[in-house]
Order: structure tokens, then sequence, then C-alpha cells
């Protein structure tokens, strides 16, 4: 049974609506539900309903949630490089605000973007694939804060009765274009069908791998499969021939002597 549960047209609000992941994700949710895409900038896009807020702001939050069946939060800043203080501020403190008014407004299903940051210190070839059971390893205050954000989200489960899904979310909106990222790539078609299993799953609380059915099978997607029912498709071996070297450190998601 869809956990979103309003028969007739269920809403959807999406935070980052305008942003990358969101854009790989719109075609597949708009043939379901009906959108709101909430962003701080704007768009005159008439496909869907658009509300420019800073959801950081509670009040702000408060508002663009009204009448919602779902949320689906992607709005972050991803950068790997910032500090805490940034990633605080920019993520954690806007997580809050979020769960707070999904809390206020009785909303059902909320699914959350995380990322494979929050396991990132067993991306190493001994963990392959990595369980998604295993304790959190962050690589970087990028992926202390995705730490944060599914603490957060399993206590707003555990006192709301909401259902809660948290998606880790390997390399999404972006081709595998160095060999480093063919373990962990999720393409735009699978990005849709694990989030349209995450919305109509309806388990308590679950933390899970997204990434594509890939022969570098790096992040147990297991779990993903068997209690939201997703079924990827692509596999990004058809692109490892034009994937090239490492360009460089991205915090410590990948040891220097195994990123290619």
């Amino acid at each position: 049974m869809d956990a979103v549960r309003n028969d007739h047209a269920p809403l959807v609000v999406i935070t980052g609506g305008l942003g990358r992941v969101a854009t790989v994700l719109l075609p597949w949710l708009r043939k379901h539900y009906r959108l709101r895409l909430v962003d701080r900038a704007t768009s005159t896009a008439p496909v869907d309903e658009v509300a420019q807020a800073d959801i950081s702001d509670p009040e702000a939050a408060y508002r663009v949630f009204a009448g919602a069946d779902a949320i689906l939060h992607l709005a972050a800043n991803s950068s790997p490089w910032q500090t805490w203080d940034s990633v605080y501020a920019a993520n954690v403190r806007t997580a809050q605000a979020v769960l707070e008014a999904a809390a206020a407004h009785n909303v059902p299903k909320l699914v959350l973007a995380s990322s494979l940051h929050a396991l990132g210190e067993y991306n190493r070839p001994a963990h392959w694939p990595v369980d998604p059971r295993l304790d959190p390893r962050p690589c970087c205050p990028y992926g202390v804060g995705k730490v944060v954000l599914e603490a957060l989200g399993r206590t707003h489960a555990d006192r709301s009765g909401a259902s809660v899904t948290c998606l880790r979310l390997g390399l999404t909106g972006w081709p595998p274009t160095e060999r480093r990222y063919l373990g962990q790539w999720l393409s735009d078609d699978d990005a849709g069908r694990l989030v349209l299993a995450a919305l109509r799953a309806g388990e308590r609380y679950g933390v899970h791998f997204g990434v594509s059915a890939n022969t570098r099978n790096h992040w147990d997607i297991t779990s993903a499969r068997h209690e939201l029912g997703y079924r990827p498709e692509d596999d990004s071996e058809a692109l490892a021939d034009q994937a090239g070297p490492s360009s460089g450190p991205v915090c410590r998601l990948f040891d220097p002597e195994t990123s290619d």
C-alpha cells in the first residue's frame, strides 16, 4: 500500500526542488503525484507548483508544507570540503526545520536524502560491498551532517509515527567520468525507480544505499531491493570505457591507493 495516503492526486513537496537531483527525478514523480517544488531560487516553469522559500526558517518551512501528503527532502549544501559550521547551518538546521514542520502538519511520509559519505570510511576493498547496517563512519563534515540527518529522521519517526526513509545516494545526476565513481553511480532512471519505491514504502524507519545495479558492487543495496521494492536496471560497467583516472582528492571517501 502506498505510504502516501491521499488517493486523490497526492501532493509531494520537494525541497531543493530546482536542484540537480530533483531535476532527474521530476519526470518519474510527475506520473504519480502532484508536486510542489520548494527552493531559494525562482522559476517560471509551468509544469509544477513552485514556492520560493528558505526552509531553514521554521515559519517558511511551515507554510510550504501545508497540505503535503509526503515530503522529499533534497535541499543541502553537498560540498565535501565545507566546514562543520557550514554543514550545521546549511544542512542540519534546515533538516530540523523540515521535520518540525512535517510534524506540525502530520505529514505521513518523508524521504530524506542522505549520502554514501555517511559511511565513507568503509569505501575500501576490504569492506565491499559495504553493509548499510554498519555503524556510521563519515569521511568528512558533510558526511557527519548526513549521520545527524538520519538520527533526526529516526527520532521523528519514533515521536510522530510517520514513515521515514533515508536514502544514502551515490553519484546522482552525473555520468561516472572517473573510474572511482563506477562503484557508486546511480543512473537517472534508477534514481526515479528508487525514490518512487521509497515514497510508497510503509516502513516506520529505514536507511538504504542508493546506487544502480553496478557490476562493481561497492555498496550493498539488498535492503533497498527487499524492503523498498527497488528494482534497478542500469549498470555503470556500460560506461566504464568512458571513465578516466581520478581528478584529485575528495575528502576521505576514496582511498588514494585504490580510488581507481
